[in-house]
Protein backbone atom coordinates (compact mmCIF):
# COMPACT_ATOMS: atom_id res chain seq x y z
CA UNK A 1 0.00 0.00 0.00
CA UNK A 2 2.79 2.44 0.91
CA UNK A 3 4.66 1.71 -2.31
CA UNK A 4 1.60 2.27 -4.50
CA UNK A 5 0.86 5.52 -2.68
CA UNK A 6 4.39 6.85 -3.28
CA UNK A 7 4.17 5.85 -6.96
CA UNK A 8 0.84 7.67 -7.21
CA UNK A 9 2.32 10.81 -5.62
CA UNK A 10 5.32 10.69 -7.97
CA UNK A 11 3.04 10.38 -11.02
CA UNK A 12 0.88 13.23 -9.72
CA UNK A 13 3.93 15.49 -9.25
CA UNK A 14 5.20 14.72 -12.76
CA UNK A 15 1.74 15.42 -14.20
CA UNK A 16 1.50 18.78 -12.42
CA UNK A 17 4.98 19.83 -13.59
CA UNK A 18 4.14 18.77 -17.16
CA UNK A 19 0.88 20.73 -17.04
CA UNK A 20 2.64 23.87 -15.80
CA UNK A 21 5.37 23.55 -18.43
CA UNK A 22 2.87 23.15 -21.24
CA UNK A 23 0.34 25.77 -20.15
CA UNK A 24 2.67 28.60 -19.05
CA UNK A 25 3.83 30.57 -22.07
CA UNK A 26 4.18 34.29 -22.67
CA UNK A 27 1.02 35.73 -24.10
CA UNK A 28 1.14 36.73 -27.73
CA UNK A 29 -0.15 40.28 -27.77
CA UNK A 30 -0.43 42.38 -30.89
CA UNK A 31 2.18 45.07 -31.41
CA UNK A 32 -0.46 47.80 -30.94
CA UNK A 33 -1.55 46.31 -27.58
CA UNK A 34 2.05 46.10 -26.42
CA UNK A 35 2.81 49.68 -27.45
CA UNK A 36 -0.26 50.89 -25.56
CA UNK A 37 0.69 48.87 -22.47
CA UNK A 38 4.34 50.00 -22.51
CA UNK A 39 3.27 53.61 -23.06
CA UNK A 40 0.96 53.43 -20.05
CA UNK A 41 3.61 51.84 -17.82
CA UNK A 42 6.26 54.38 -18.87
CA UNK A 43 3.82 57.23 -18.18
CA UNK A 44 3.34 55.82 -14.67
CA UNK A 45 7.11 55.81 -14.18
CA UNK A 46 7.34 59.44 -15.39
CA UNK A 47 4.55 60.42 -12.99
CA UNK A 48 6.31 58.82 -9.98
CA UNK A 49 9.91 59.61 -10.97
CA UNK A 50 10.53 62.62 -8.72
CA UNK A 51 9.07 60.80 -5.72
CA UNK A 52 11.23 57.72 -6.45
CA UNK A 53 14.36 59.88 -6.77
CA UNK A 54 13.60 61.56 -3.43
CA UNK A 55 13.17 58.12 -1.83
CA UNK A 56 16.50 56.97 -3.30
CA UNK A 57 18.29 60.08 -2.02
CA UNK A 58 16.80 59.49 1.43
CA UNK A 59 17.79 55.80 1.34
CA UNK A 60 14.15 54.70 1.33
CA UNK A 61 13.81 53.29 -2.21
CA UNK A 62 13.62 49.47 -2.36
CA UNK A 63 15.84 48.54 -5.31
CA UNK A 64 14.91 45.31 -7.13
CA UNK A 65 17.18 42.29 -7.26
CA UNK A 66 19.27 42.10 -4.14
CA UNK A 67 16.92 44.14 -1.97
CA UNK A 68 18.67 47.13 -0.53
CA UNK A 69 17.77 50.64 0.50
CA UNK A 70 21.21 52.14 -0.18
CA UNK A 71 21.52 55.31 -2.24
CA UNK A 72 22.53 54.40 -5.79
CA UNK A 73 21.98 57.51 -7.87
CA UNK A 74 20.11 55.32 -10.35
CA UNK A 75 16.85 53.41 -10.48
CA UNK A 76 16.37 50.36 -12.65
CA UNK A 77 12.68 49.80 -13.42
CA UNK A 78 11.70 46.34 -14.64
CA UNK A 79 8.52 46.72 -16.66
CA UNK A 80 5.91 44.60 -14.87
CA UNK A 81 2.38 43.40 -15.54
CA UNK A 82 -0.76 44.06 -13.48
CA UNK A 83 0.15 41.29 -11.02
CA UNK A 84 3.60 42.85 -10.50
CA UNK A 85 5.31 39.96 -12.29
CA UNK A 86 7.96 40.73 -14.89
CA UNK A 87 6.18 41.35 -18.22
CA UNK A 88 7.66 38.80 -20.63
CA UNK A 89 7.18 39.35 -24.36
CA UNK A 90 7.30 36.43 -26.77
CA UNK A 91 10.27 36.38 -29.13
CA UNK A 92 7.72 35.76 -31.88
CA UNK A 93 6.43 39.31 -31.38
CA UNK A 94 8.15 41.96 -33.50
CA UNK A 95 8.08 44.82 -30.98
CA UNK A 96 11.50 46.40 -30.46
CA UNK A 97 13.18 49.00 -28.28
CA UNK A 98 12.71 51.55 -31.08
CA UNK A 99 8.95 50.84 -31.16
CA UNK A 100 8.73 51.45 -27.42
CA UNK A 101 10.78 54.65 -27.75
CA UNK A 102 8.20 55.92 -30.25
CA UNK A 103 5.35 55.71 -27.71
CA UNK A 104 3.92 58.76 -25.97
CA UNK A 105 4.75 57.27 -22.57
CA UNK A 106 8.45 56.99 -23.41
CA UNK A 107 8.48 60.51 -24.84
CA UNK A 108 6.89 61.82 -21.60
CA UNK A 109 9.48 59.96 -19.53
CA UNK A 110 12.30 61.22 -21.74
CA UNK A 111 11.05 64.81 -21.42
CA UNK A 112 10.84 64.42 -17.64
CA UNK A 113 14.42 63.07 -17.43
CA UNK A 114 15.65 65.88 -19.68
CA UNK A 115 13.88 68.43 -17.46
CA UNK A 116 15.60 66.94 -14.39
CA UNK A 117 18.95 66.68 -16.24
CA UNK A 118 19.08 62.88 -15.91
CA UNK A 119 19.99 60.09 -18.30
CA UNK A 120 17.63 57.35 -19.45
CA UNK A 121 18.34 53.94 -20.96
CA UNK A 122 15.77 51.43 -22.26
CA UNK A 123 17.06 47.88 -22.64
CA UNK A 124 15.71 44.60 -23.93
CA UNK A 125 16.82 41.61 -21.86
CA UNK A 126 16.57 37.95 -22.70
CA UNK A 127 14.95 35.71 -20.10
CA UNK A 128 17.61 33.13 -21.01
CA UNK A 129 20.57 33.81 -18.75
CA UNK A 130 18.83 36.37 -16.52
CA UNK A 131 19.98 34.57 -13.39
CA UNK A 132 16.47 33.37 -12.57
CA UNK A 133 15.93 29.71 -13.38
CA UNK A 134 12.54 28.80 -14.74
CA UNK A 135 11.16 25.64 -16.24
CA UNK A 136 11.40 27.26 -19.71
CA UNK A 137 15.18 27.41 -19.42
CA UNK A 138 15.35 23.76 -18.43
CA UNK A 139 13.45 22.56 -21.49
CA UNK A 140 15.76 22.38 -24.50
CA UNK A 141 12.78 21.97 -26.83
CA UNK A 142 11.12 25.30 -26.06
CA UNK A 143 11.13 27.38 -29.22
CA UNK A 144 9.86 30.63 -27.72
CA UNK A 145 12.41 32.40 -25.55
CA UNK A 146 10.72 35.45 -24.04
CA UNK A 147 12.36 38.77 -23.35
CA UNK A 148 11.57 41.68 -21.08
CA UNK A 149 12.39 45.38 -20.87
CA UNK A 150 14.06 47.57 -18.28
CA UNK A 151 14.38 51.34 -17.97
CA UNK A 152 17.34 52.76 -16.09
CA UNK A 153 17.29 56.38 -14.99
CA UNK A 154 20.42 57.83 -13.41
CA UNK A 155 22.40 60.96 -12.76
CA UNK A 156 21.50 62.43 -9.36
Amino acid sequence: MKKSMSIFIAILIVAVIAYIAISHKPQNHTEAELKKWFSSRLSDIAHNLESDIKKDKDGEYAHPGKQSFEKRGAINYILRDKKYARFDVSDKNDISVKDIMDTDGYKNLQAKTRQLNLSIRLEEKSVEGDGVETFNELDEYVDDYPRYYTVTISGW
